[in-house]
Formats: C-alpha cells, structure tokens, sequence
C-alpha cells in the first residue's frame, strides 16, 4: 500500500508549480497580503551578515522582497517546478542565493546552520507541521529566529478550504490538501524548543476567502484593523493564519 503522505506530497512535488504561479501573481498584486507579509518578515530586517534559510521558497518572491541583500541566502523547496523558476529569478545576482530541493519535514541540513530560518504560506500544505517546525528549530543556532505561519483549525476560511480541497480531490480534480493546527498545538510544538517566542492571530473573525467565492469572499481586506491586527493570546484563537516568531532556546 502506498504511503498517504507520500501521495500528498507528490502533488507538490510535480504539479504545483503551475498553479503557484498564478495564485503568486494575483497575491503580489494585492496590498493587504504584501503589507501581511511585511509585517511576518519584520524581524529579518534587523538581519546582515547572518545565513538565512527560506523553507519553501516558491518562485523567490519573499527572497527579493524581504530579505536584505546582504545575507547569504538559501532557499528550499518540495516543488521542482518552483526551483527551477527561482534559479531563473537569481541568475547573475551579485550576493548568490542558494537553491536547493528539499522536503520541510526532513530538511538537508545541519543542526545550528543557520541564525535565521523563516517559512510563510507554506507548513499548511506539510503533512506533518510538528515535524517541520522540529526541522526549522533544529537546523537553527542556538539564539537564532525562527518565523512561520500556519493555518488555523478553528477560523471558518481555514476549515472551509481544507474540506474543500478533500472534496476536489474526491472528485479527480486535486488542488493539494493542507493541514491544520490549533493555537495551542503551536504553543505546544514552538515550546519544545524556544523560551521566547510570540503566537499572533492575524485576519481576525471575518471570513479571509471562501471556497468557490475565492477573494469576494475575503472580508477582511475591507476591515485592515482585524487583517492586521497581530493579536496574542485570547485574540490568537480568532485569526485565521496564525504567526510565530522565535528565538531558539540556548
């Protein structure tokens, strides 16, 4: 029999490209989603000097967009199609940044190699998040930051959208599946390695996208108070993508 997570990851690994590109193309046109962005990635730009991993780069888009020139730079990623894009985008560039082809959950590298490692928009299509953000600790120095999104199981945009791709794919038509994590499996998962570390709610409440509906039924970008809100605690419980920034233990 064949393994289940294998099968899922296959889809990324040969087909995604293509649709990424698309999707990709349409979110960097959109100010809310670069201004989300900007405000996950904030902490990288106090970085200079430093190795920083990217932990499923895409088409190379944050690369470029955020992180400062002057670190040296790789980034990983499942998907061939997506490596290849990113090495085009590269080419030539003075300060170069490495590519390599890598699973999250299992990620080619040393213990403590790198001072930062970040990940958006990405340990949502991983069949194990625990195991990912275990790899994204330990492949950082002790001290170093560690930043990541995720999916959160109890929002209406996240829940909807999982059981819709499970749907498609029932019907022959596969657009990936993703997980989900609650706000406390992050706490859980981020404390086995890091003391000193936040876990916001951002897109609060509202729906942030809906099946079939896609951005008409995104309601929060009308609403930049709960899109960017970066809500701790009780208020994390009420985002729709939830954001870690870390510092691993020493």
């Amino acid at each position: 029999m064949s393994d289940p997570s294998q099968q899922w990851k296959n889809f990324y690994r040969n087909e995604y490209a293509d649709h990424w590109r698309q999707f990709a193309s349409e979110l960097s046109q959109q100010d809310y989603h670069v201004r989300y962005q900007s405000l996950c990635l904030a902490p990288l730009s106090g970085l200079h000097g430093q190795r920083v991993l990217e932990v499923g780069a895409g088409r190379g888009d944050l690369i470029e967009r955020f992180t400062p020139a002057d670190n040296f730079v790789t980034g990983c990623d499942l998907s061939w199609g997506n490596l290849l894009a990113c090495q085009s985008r590269f080419a030539g560039r003075e300060t170069p940044v490495e590519l390599v082809h890598a699973d999250a959950e299992t990620l080619p590298f040393r213990d403590g190699t790198f001072d930062a490692v970040y990940s958006l928009s990405v340990l949502f299509y991983c069949p194990s998040v625990s195991r990912a953000v275990d790899e994204m600790f330990r492949v950082t120095r002790p001290g170093g930051l560690v930043v990541f999104d995720m999916l959160n199981a109890l929002h209406v945009t996240s829940l909807t959208n999982h059981i819709w791709r499970r749907l498609r794919r029932w019907m022959g038509r596969d657009l990936g599946l993703t997980s989900l994590s609650s706000p406390a499996e992050l706490h859980r998962a981020i404390s086995r390695h890091a003391d000193d570390y936040h876990l916001y709610g951002n897109y609060l409440v509202l729906p942030a996208g809906l099946p079939v509906l896609k951005e008409a039924g995104n309601l929060c970008r009308y609403v930049p108070s709960l899109a960017y809100a970066m809500r701790e605690g009780a208020g994390a419980w009420l985002g729709h993508k939830l954001l870690a920034h870390a510092r691993k233990r020493g």
